[in-house]
């Protein structure tokens, strides 16, 4: 006798197009999604044209897409306000442009710092028990990777919430660097302090002592300077989900167990050479 009750609707089919490796893995275990690598199969596309290393932004912005397949775009809070004084954000702003230039149907999701930025702090308090950098110590919106996730499967899904539309997307609760790295020492069971330095000393120490490439480490203080800068919140998440988007301790556990378990792309090291987002 046929159910009266009727299932969780079939996972939508999203063709990842490029951007960060951790993006990828979040997209495969959501089970709103379903991603796929043949265009003709998707229902939609997403570009992350917010990853920071060369290779995940190049491959971001290299694709061919049919004009009727529907995009979402995944940038970074700010981008509209870019200048040249921020090379990172700079290259993000072209990057949004190019992807979104003649697109009939698309959406761009501004994003703040996430939980996938912080990784790569925890590794330096779990190797060093310091964090060196350029970032400023405003209140920043952390928000998780899980969340973009949540909402990309709702705007993939649903045509009339895309319309061209500009999104920004932050946490709901905002910490400084200073004190999510005392957060992040806590998970961890160890002691940390962040030290700032200069973009050049920045440059010089990821490239000689942590045996990152040029290209890698020029990227870096601009990204460090707009991760810490001071953004305000934004409603949006909780809107669009019906709830509040996932707290700061889920951002910070994100952290911690990405540098607890065997290394893999999600984050820059001395041994990947950039392969990260």
């Amino acid at each position: 006798m046929p159910s009266d009750t009727a299932g969780p609707p079939a996972p939508l089919r999203l063709l990842f197009i490029g951007g960060r490796p951790a993006l990828r893995t979040a997209l495969a275990a959501s089970p709103r999604v379903e991603p796929v690598t043949d265009p003709a199969e998707a229902a939609c596309a997403l570009v992350d044209v917010a990853s920071l290393t060369p290779t995940a932004h190049a491959e971001a912005c290299r694709y061919p897409l049919p004009p009727s397949l529907p995009l979402v775009v995944v940038s970074a809070i700010g981008a509209d306000r870019s200048t040249d004084a921020n090379p990172y954000l700079a290259e993000v702003a072209r990057a949004e442009s190019t992807a979104t230039r003649a697109r009939a149907d698309h959406c761009v999701l501004r994003c703040a710092p996430m939980d996938v930025d912080l990784v790569q702090v925890a590794r330096q308090i779990s190797d060093f028990s310091t964090v060196y950098g350029c970032f400023t110590d405003g209140p920043v919106p952390w928000l998780a990777l899980d969340d973009l996730v949540d909402v990309v499967a709702l705007l993939a899904a649903e045509p009339a919430r895309r319309g061209d539309r500009v999104y920004e997307l932050t946490g709901h609760e905002t910490a400084s660097l200073t004190r999510v790295v005392g957060r992040l020492a806590s998970a961890l069971n160890v002691r940390a302090e962040y030290h700032p330095l200069e973009a050049d000393q920045l440059v010089t120490a990821l490239c000689s002592s942590v045996g990152w490439d040029l290209d890698m480490a020029l990227r870096v203080p601009g990204h460090q300077q707009w991760a810490g800068a001071g953004h305000p919140t934004s409603p949006l998440v909780g809107k669009a989900l019906h709830r509040p988007p996932r707290p700061l301790d889920a951002c910070i556990t994100y952290a911690v167990a990405a540098v607890t378990r065997p290394r893999d792309d999600d984050q820059p090291t001395s041994t990947t050479k950039g392969n990260r987002s």
